[in-house]
């Protein structure tokens, strides 16, 4: 009887994890970022992919907004300040395999090593003039 009862327990408990993850349409991917490039027009992101490449990603300011977007859909964007030691990094959403929205943890203090400047002689406007994000991993 014992046997059974627990035997039970494992197929409730596995049907119900089965059954909770094949409902889920929400896949989210979390990446350390090496360096974040605070700019005018948005925030530009290095980060290493698995074979250790470095990357850039651009994810423009209009993304953060609190408000609603033209087309009436929300914010793609949202920052978590901290001073946490695992700061700064990134977690990037899909709805339905299409990009969703990103959340950047980013350190408070923008002293910290893990901020860095863009050179102003070049023009990065139409980096930041995207729709979705760029990501490799």
């Amino acid at each position: 009887m014992k046997r059974f009862v627990i035997a039970l327990s494992v197929f409730l408990v596995l049907g119900a994890m089965s059954a909770y993850s094949a409902e889920s349409n929400l896949y989210a991917r979390t990446i350390q970022i090496e360096k974040v490039y605070p700019h005018q027009l948005g925030y530009k992101v290095l980060y290493a992919t698995s074979k250790l490449n470095f990357v850039t990603t651009y994810l423009p300011h209009a993304w953060f907004s609190h408000s609603s977007t033209k087309d009436g859909t929300q914010a793609r964007g949202e920052i978590v300040w901290g001073n946490d030691p695992t700061f700064p990094y990134m977690t990037v959403f899909w709805k339905d395999g299409k990009f969703s929205h990103v959340r950047l943890y980013l350190q408070r203090n923008l002293h910290d090593i893990s901020y860095g400047f863009m050179n102003p002689s070049v023009d990065p406007t139409q980096d930041f003039d995207i729709e979705e994000i760029s990501l490799e991993f």
